[in-house]
């Protein structure tokens, strides 16, 4: 197969995989959010955030680095399986012993256990991870994407058991755990292709991968502090129940983003690697990457912003419609922060995670005064906070990311993000005044997506064609588009 056509097969396969998981993880949500109580939500908000700073430091960065990587011997990719799962281990092990601690930090007991539980994961998940990163550094993701859903959908049924049994929060920590244990079971199976890694580490093997990786880890460590600051300080300042509150709304957002964005992210990152040396097709990836993530995310984002309250009674239920105006404002961060996940790929696949770890070092000085004071105004404040500071980098991250490794225009960057955003409020308010009056919950949102998504595409084919054409092909109609 062709670049251009292992490219569109590996987006394909990412697509449907990620819109089957999207709708299990939409069915967990709908199903869970009725069983278990805002607080439990704001219980495993906590927990996440501790165990997605913990699990930046599992591999030291090395498996991003051995995607990036064109030539791996045996030697090294064997020392590099082994440095992953012992490092993972001694995550898990350091977990165990600040729970305690953490629980104290946030001042609820209930945390220990739920930690202790839930950092088994690391061990279970390293187990299986560079197996399953080798076939998407080939751009084989069709085995892939089928094991991740096998994987979340036994996780999925644990989930909702459990729920059912009435054991609370730890539906969601058992989940998590059977998810991993099935996904690591299921890439030994069909992935590793009678692969074993050799009973050796040394560290000359993996050296050269910890530059990278150092900087990686770095970075990550940084960004995982911006990104978790607004669950520390909800946590410590605000409580349980009104974290919760605020961090469902937020699941959805964040979801949304993992539903649409790896299915262009995850190839975009190895596909850049492979033409890192020719600057110009660099550019054209990365513009078309960005283009292709903001235009599948903008109906959704913008359509969640317009009907809010309709969503939370759908997905959530009647309990939580206090957090409506939270998803509103929610999902347009959401659609801001999208856009910036291509520039992961661009960095990573150029090597240069040092100048990732260089912006996120300038963010830590600056977003947590800011969420600082917008907690000061409750959750609504701190969404208003993050909203505010997304706007205002957006030309900044530009200058300081795009511009210098791909030569990409401020207008042409821009375009590429912006210009959906604008299509899809052109397609949805329409559809928004057109059904104001309409009482039924489901006929009213059914109507809705009748009148906007005809607009949406319309507009999108007469100014935004590249993207209908790539949409097109991956629905199995049309010729291949150019990837560069």
């Amino acid at each position: 197969m062709t670049l251009k056509h292992k490219t569109f097969s590996a987006v394909r396969w990412t697509t449907a995989a990620t819109g089957v998981r999207a709708l299990l993880q939409l069915a967990q949500v709908a199903v869970l959010a009725r069983l278990l109580a805002p607080e439990d939500y704001g219980l495993m908000a906590m927990v996440s955030v501790v165990l997605g700073f913990a699990s930046i430091f599992s591999d030291m960065g090395v498996n991003s680095a051995y995607v990036q990587r064109q030539d791996v011997t045996q030697e090294q990719r064997s020392s590099l399986f082994w440095l992953n799962v012992g490092m993972s281990g001694a995550l898990t092990l350091l977990v165990l012993v600040f729970s305690p601690l953490i629980a104290r930090f946030f001042g609820d007991d209930r945390l220990t256990p739920l930690l202790m539980l839930a950092a088994s994961t690391f061990v279970i998940s390293a187990l299986g991870q560079q197996v399953r990163m080798t076939a998407e550094k080939a751009l084989d993701f069709r085995p892939v994407v089928l094991l991740e859903v096998a994987a979340a959908l036994l996780g999925f049924a644990a989930a909702v058991t459990v729920a059912f049994a009435g054991w609370g929060v730890y539906a969601l920590i058992l989940g998590g755990i059977v998810g991993a244990v099935s996904g690591t079971l299921l890439a030994w199976l069909f992935l590793a292709r009678g692969w074993r890694p050799l009973w050796r580490f040394r560290l000359g093997d993996v050296r050269s991968y910890l530059g990278f990786g150092g900087a990686l880890v770095a970075n990550n460590i940084v960004n995982e502090i911006n990104r978790g600051i607004d669950l520390l300080l909800g946590g410590r300042m605000l409580g349980a129940a009104a974290l919760g509150l605020y961090s469902l709304p937020r699941q959805i957002v964040f979801q949304i983003q993992g539903m649409v964005n790896p299915i262009i992210t995850r190839v975009g990152f190895p596909l850049i690697a492979q033409v890192q040396a020719d600057i110009p097709r660099v550019r054209a990836i990365y513009l078309k990457t960005l283009n292709m993530t903001a235009a599948t995310n903008a109906p959704l984002y913008v359509g969640i912003a317009f009907f809010a309250p309709e969503v939370v009674r759908i997905v959530l239920g009647d309990k939580w419609l206090a957090a409506a105006d939270l998803l509103r404002l929610l999902a347009v961060w959401g659609f801001l922060r999208s856009t910036g996940n291509p520039v992961g790929s661009l960095l990573l696949g150029m090597g240069r995670a040092d100048l990732s770890l260089k912006w996120n070092l300038g963010m830590l000085f600056v977003i947590p005064p800011v969420l600082w004071v917008g907690s000061q105004f409750g959750t609504m404040g701190m969404a208003w906070a993050l909203l505010g500071f997304q706007l205002f980098m957006f030309v900044p991250g530009w200058y300081v990311m795009v511009r210098p490794l791909c030569k990409a225009g401020l207008v042409e960057h821009a375009v590429a993000a912006l210009r959906p955003f604008l299509l899809a409020v052109a397609g949805i308010a329409p559809a928004y005044f057109l059904t104001i009056d309409i009482n039924n919950l489901y006929l009213h949102v059914t109507a809705a997506v009748v009148i906007s998504a005809p607009l949406y595409l319309a507009s999108s084919y007469l100014v935004n064609r590249e993207w209908v054409k790539a949409m097109m092909h991956l629905a199995g109609c049309g010729r291949v588009p150019s990837v560069t």
